[in-house]
């Protein structure tokens, strides 16, 4: 009796200590796991601040050298002899290669003479022209500024005639005038102002190329500021566009993530940005306190060493909080599991006080193996959710460097096209007249080559945007029939090629993104072109019979289709020639579906040499059709 109470007792120490242990490595788990969670929420806020930082610079360095390129066109008109002599047909046809070699941002450029009465506006009409020539805009800042200190102006929100508020970039037109002091024997050289060059900004047009920079899967928002504190884009909440920030009423609202607590480290942060600091001092970002938490980078967009607008990057902590609700699912889950196992405990200690040694040895190795086999899934999820991520970041870089590197490329081509042009129209050597040709082409091939890298990132991204409006298909075709008949007879004997253009007999409407619309069409005749040495090329459109879409065909005499690259002719880096890199006809492909329409090639059957090229679009209801009409904008 005594053995066995003896034995009893020991059993209920036993069981005791058993207990205790298994409470204690609960407790210890649970706040091992608790303290996990919690650094893992911080690396992932961490991450999400030096993301912030990341996206604003990138940002302002995309809009800085946009700017800088308005800025370079600005100086190059304001000191192009062509202006300073008043020679107004050169002058115009230069702004308005300006125009369009920037028109992305600038909605247009304006010449005022010294009086600040307008002498040109970029790709007007005529007609509006006539009714806007002279007008007194004498009372602009943009005009007075430059004015009175013979030096660049870049303006704040300006609220132009037509109610469309813009920004302003002018640089005065300053031509030499030597005089001879009556004071002095020796002569001095005196500046005369002779009016500015001005480019405006459409606020609208800012934003869009804003959101034309930004990755689809960017969820942050982005503000812009300009030096007063005035909302020119935020894609948070629009409504708030062209009210001052200042205002206490838009100090709630403007970021949408703001607290009471956190009033005061807003202004501080709005104070900094306006007066010209980065996103880099005082902590690179703030974090306002709130039911959802983010955090604002900030910095300041600068043109000339002059401070011009601000951004802002507000991110918010959408990942750390799901991190945040992951971890506590784990705790929970790992609460969960840390009991059941001390309850399994009490009863294998049981079952093993119980039974003989040979069947807890048995339970032991069991279980041994069960916690291994865990281990090795965790580790193999681990390593597999590692790799995923390496695999994510190496894709994001390779887009971001391919995007960032066609922006860099075509910066510094612009202002060399622009100096070339100009210096080609001084010369009058024809040699010298030639190899400047071969300048501005091979430049313009380098700016084609950045616009397609660009295009085709867009595509594969899915940021294609199309900027649709009613359009006369047979208008569109001939401009660009036009435009390389002109330059077949510019190059002279280079081409022994006839362009024949077939129109309709009827007008056939299209709503399409005519930029868009005209590069295919260009990447088509181009193509036939590249590849017809001697003969004709035939361009024609056709209605289709009881069908609501027209077709656009594209024939040459040429050397027509290598069979080997027929098959995948559309696709990417697809090319037999040396002078081309495979991407036209797949942009090409890429608009034309974009559109809802289809395009295919074949080489022809009809007994002739070359290739015909087709792509279709859709046609309006002839009572739908609302064609365009340029309206001047002041």
């Amino acid at each position: 009796m005594l053995l066995k109470a003896a034995l009893s007792r020991n059993n209920a120490i036993l069981l005791i200590i058993i207990i205790a242990v298994a409470a204690s490595v609960s407790v210890l788990s649970y706040q091992y796991s608790t303290f996990t969670s919690n650094q893992i929420i911080q690396i992932a806020s961490e991450d999400i601040r030096s993301n912030a930082r990341i996206e604003a610079n990138d940002l302002t360095h995309s809009i800085q050298n946009e700017l800088k390129s308005v800025t370079s066109d600005l100086y190059i008109l304001a000191n192009s002899p062509t202006v300073k002599s008043q020679e107004f047909a050169r002058a115009s046809n230069l702004i308005n290669s300006a125009a369009d070699s920037t028109n992305q941002t600038v909605d247009f450029y304006m010449w005022l003479d010294h009086n600040g009465k307008i002498v040109w506006v970029s790709n007007i009409n005529q007609t509006i022209y006539q009714k806007y020539k002279g007008f007194d805009l004498s009372y602009r800042p943009y005009f007075t500024v430059p004015r009175a200190t013979h030096t660049q102006y870049y303006s704040s929100t300006i609220q132009s005639n037509d109610k469309i508020p813009r920004l302003y970039i002018s640089y005065p037109i300053l031509n030499n005038n030597n005089s001879t002091d009556n004071t002095s024997s020796s002569g001095s050289t005196a500046k005369t102002f002779d009016g500015i060059m001005v480019a405006a900004i459409k606020i609208d047009s800012l934003g869009n190329f804003v959101k034309n920079q930004l990755y689809p899967r960017f969820k942050s928002n982005i503000a812009i500021l300009d030096r007063s504190g005035n909302i020119l884009y935020s894609t948070n909440n629009q409504k708030q566009i062209g009210k001052n920030v200042i205002a206490p009423d838009l100090q709630s609202t403007f970021l949408g993530v703001i607290s009471s607590d956190s009033k005061n480290s807003l202004n501080g942060l709005l104070n900094r940005s306006l007066q010209g600091s980065s996103g880099t001092n005082g902590g690179g970002s703030i974090d306002i306190a709130a039911q959802n938490v983010s955090t604002i980078a900030y910095q300041p967009i600068t043109v000339g060493n002059n401070h011009f607008l601000t951004l802002y990057i507000i991110a918010p902590h959408e990942i750390a909080t799901d991190v945040s609700n992951l971890a506590g699912q784990q705790k929970n889950f790992s609460a969960f599991m840390i009991t059941i196992i001390g309850v399994v405990a009490f009863a294998i200690a049981f079952l093993v006080l119980s039974w003989n040694k040979r069947l807890k040895m048995i339970i032991n190795t069991r279980t041994e193996e069960l916690r291994r086999t865990n281990d090795y899934l965790v580790d193999s999820n681990k390593q597999l959710a590692l790799a995923n991520e390496q695999l994510d970041h190496r894709d994001e870089v390779q887009k971001e460097f391919i995007n960032v590197a066609a922006h860099e490329l075509r910066t510094p081509i612009q202002p060399i096209i622009s100096l070339t042009e100009i210096l080609r129209s001084n010369v009058k050597d024809r040699e010298q007249h030639q190899l400047l040709d071969v300048t501005i082409r091979n430049a313009k091939r380098l700016v084609r080559l950045a616009d397609d890298i660009l295009d085709v990132t867009k595509i594969e991204s899915r940021s294609l945007q199309l900027n649709k409006h009613p359009l006369k298909l047979n208008d569109v075709l001939s401009d660009v029939v036009q435009d390389y008949r002109n330059e077949i007879q510019k190059a002279g004997g280079s081409y022994n090629i006839k362009l024949e253009y077939i129109p309709t007999h009827e007008e056939i409407a299209v709503e399409a993104d005519r930029h868009r619309l005209t590069q295919v069409i260009s990447n088509l005749l181009s193509n036939a072109i590249k590849f017809t040495e001697k003969g004709s090329i035939y361009i024609s459109s056709e209605k289709k019979q009881n069908s609501q879409e027209v077709v656009v065909s594209i024939k040459d005499t040429g050397t027509g289709i290598d069979a080997e690259i027929l098959p995948r002719l559309f696709e990417k880096f697809v090319s037999k020639s040396f002078e081309g890199t495979g991407l036209g006809l797949f942009i090409s492909k890429s608009i034309v579906e974009a559109h809802g329409g289809r395009i295919c090639a074949e080489n022809n059957t009809d007994g002739t040499n070359g290739a015909s090229f087709y792509f279709s679009l859709p046609i309006i209801n002839q009572h739908h059709q609302r064609l365009e009409v340029p309206v001047f904008k002041a």
